[in-house]
């Protein structure tokens, strides 16, 4: 099987153990039978359609809003391993997105529950607060609310939740030990926020959000629309948590691996060294066709450097979410 098959979990990693069997010349034909059929099985599972996402579950996802009880169960990825459009929709009204929104839930969160309801054997994810249009986000931040200006709920990345079966805090430390993530636990709710942002995590007490940190784009971000790329395909790629526009990119990146350079990125259709973003929709509207020459990696992150830059305190450079390209 393909290594990446098996991400990276904390506790929930693959274990084997066990001594070798005795073998003995005259149980030659019942080896060379136990041998064929573990090959037949290990060929069968490569060729079975995989998730775009590092972390999977088995496609399916069963959920419930609190506020307006719309749910059920959702098979958001078929066997073959497509996402159907019509499966994205009803997952966005669930999760309280407007058919107007500019943006949708994004998939790698709804795999990310799925994997979560999956290996917790839990019940039914709660759906405590989706999607939040920036109105929305701002009243609560009027009332005192713990919602950061620079929220992922507002790039459909983001939920607060609660899994039936499961208690807030085991939920919490095991999405902690999976360093994937954004994970905030509140205790007297047993609510927990889960995004798909960079790996941190914290509490009631120490959330910060009253000290503004994405304030002049001190925390954009960078995301691809899915893990698990090959060879020739594109690769549409989001700049969130912007404050100010416009955000200057640079035409040409890297594919970085362990601090070093795999290959080039040049951004599809830029015909300037420094492209400037002056609103949300372009910042969603980045594309790099990956070279049929890339060779295969795991584990690799998209570097896009930053150019007429607004505020000192921006960073001159961000990296995108772990792909492979295989």
């Amino acid at each position: 099987m393909r290594p990446e098959a098996f991400p990276d979990a904390g506790r929930d990693l693959l274990k084997v153990s066990g001594r070798p069997p005795a073998y003995r010349p005259f149980v030659r034909r019942r080896i060379v039978g136990a041998v064929g059929a573990v090959l037949l099985l290990s060929c069968s599972t490569v060729a079975a359609p995989a998730g775009r996402f590092f972390l999977e579950g088995d496609g399916t996802v069963h959920l419930i809003n609190v506020r307006t009880g719309a749910g059920g169960a959702i098979r958001y990825r078929t066997p073959r391993g497509d996402y159907p459009p019509s499966a994205r929709k009803r997952l966005n009204e669930i999760f309280g997105v407007p058919p107007d929104a500019p943006v949708g839930m994004a998939l790698r969160l709804i795999a990310l529950l799925d994997y979560l309801q999956d290996r917790l054997h839990g019940g039914r994810i709660r759906i405590i607060s989706g999607y939040r249009s920036p109105g929305d986000n701002e009243a609560l931040r009027r009332q005192g609310r713990l919602a950061a200006r620079t929220s992922l709920h507002l790039e459909g990345m983001a939920a607060d939740i609660a899994m039936e079966g499961v208690s807030g805090h085991r939920l919490w430390t095991f999405v902690r030990s999976l360093d994937c993530c954004g994970a905030g636990y509140y205790r007297q709710t047993q609510v927990v926020h889960l995004d798909v942002g960079p790996s941190r995590f914290w509490d009631e007490t120490t959330t910060r959000v009253e000290q503004d940190l994405g304030a002049k784009n001190r925390l954009l971000l960078l995301r691809t629309e899915w893990d698990r790329y090959r060879p020739g395909e594109e690769v549409r790629l989001t700049l969130g948590r912007i404050t100010d526009y416009p955000v200057g990119v640079r035409r040409d990146g890297q594919l970085v691996h362990a601090g070093g350079a795999v290959a080039g990125v040049r951004l599809d259709g830029v015909q300037t060294d420094c492209l400037l973003l002056r609103s949300p929709g372009a910042a969603r509207a980045l594309v790099w066709t990956i070279p049929k020459a890339v060779p295969p990696t795991t584990r690799a992150r998209i570097r896009l450097s930053f150019c007429q830059r607004l505020f000192p305190e921006m960073p001159e450079a961000t990296d995108s979410n772990p792909i492979s390209v295989r």
